[in-house]
């Protein structure tokens, strides 16, 4: 007993002033089907999602270049590159330059005052073919071999390899794919590229009628396709200057693009009336393997050391008769 009154009646006497309906917060009265309402409101509270927003999500698995498939190698025919290499991919200044398989640690590195666009020479000196890799490491696969004289066009900034056997050297992109070594002389070796001029070429092919379709000896085409829209025509004589690495668009097909000088006629400037401009398309600069003429030959530059450019140094084109 508590005094005079048992600990059982103290609770009857609860129970009989307990009300389940009551709800008096101020005197912390809450009855059994206030809260019961209250606890199915808390667990519908708990199953709602976060609110977000205010912020912002990104599923990086989209953007990482790591976690990119691979693109596959390019198809090579005997002697060059399909024109599956040169696509928008490989043309987009914002697209990413696969640093290949197997990966090696590299860092960027300014080397040779060179940026995307130069163009380089393989040493004349060389004495072993220039081997062309499928990514920066020098242990991943050979795509193809340039003989000395040759010309590289480059795609990207170079790289310093600053781990393995290979240390020091500074590995370069070019067009339209694949690694080089531009320069090995940290580790004993030689430095293998040297700049060169844009490649400069002379139309030598002459059209028996080249009047009767109006179109000159050469034509000049919008794409690298054969079948592409004429754009322009050349004549027997003229000079061009290459833009793009070759490409061998067919077997035996060799196709380049290039520049061409124009008169534009629109304001009256000039000797001759307008001013001059340059228009780009694509040429054939050699088709003999495919029982085809010969359209160019590459102009000697004396700057570059009497090296003239070879088939694999300029690129052959969009073509005459076609």
């Amino acid at each position: 007993r508590v005094g005079r009154v048992s600990v059982a009646e103290v609770r009857m006497a609860q129970a009989a002033e307990f009300d389940p309906g009551a709800w008096a917060p101020e005197r912390n009265e809450y009855g059994l089907l206030h809260m019961l309402v209250v606890r199915s409101a808390i667990f519908e509270e708990l199953e709602k999602p976060p609110d977000t927003g205010h912020l912002k999500a990104l599923d990086t698995r989209l953007v990482s270049p790591m976690l990119q498939p691979s693109a596959p190698l390019p198809v090579v025919f005997s002697g060059g590159l399909s024109p599956a290499v040169f696509d928008e991919e490989y043309d987009s200044d914002a697209s990413y330059i696969s640093e290949g398989e197997p990966s090696e640690p590299s860092e960027l590195v300014p080397w040779g005052k060179g940026q995307r666009g130069a163009w380089w020479r393989v040493r004349a000196s060389l004495r072993e073919e220039f081997v062309v890799r499928s990514g920066v490491s020098m242990a991943s696969a050979e795509m193809r071999h340039l003989a000395a004289g040759e010309l590289l066009m480059q795609r990207g900034p170079p790289r310093l390899l600053n781990s393995g056997r290979a240390q020091g050297c500074i590995r370069m992109p070019v067009q339209p794919c694949g690694w080089v070594t531009a320069d090995a002389s940290r580790v004993g070796g030689p430095q293998f590229l040297i700049r060169a001029h844009a490649p400069r070429w002379r139309v030598v092919y002459q059209s028996p009628d080249p009047g009767a379709n109006g179109r000159g000896d050469v034509i000049v085409r919008a794409a690298l396709e054969l079948d592409s829209a004429p754009a322009a025509s050349l004549s027997c004589g003229e000079f061009v200057e290459q833009i793009g690495p070759t490409i061998q668009s067919q077997p035996g097909i060799w196709r380049m693009q290039i520049t061409v000088p124009r008169r534009d006629r629109g304001d009256g400037r000039g000797d001759d009336g307008g001013f001059m401009t340059k228009q780009s398309g694509w040429v054939t600069i050699d088709a003999s393997a495919a029982k085809g003429p010969v359209f160019f030959k590459p102009v000697a530059d004396a700057a570059d050391n009497g090296a003239g450019g070879g088939g694999g140094g300029g690129g052959g084109g969009g073509g005459g008769g076609g």
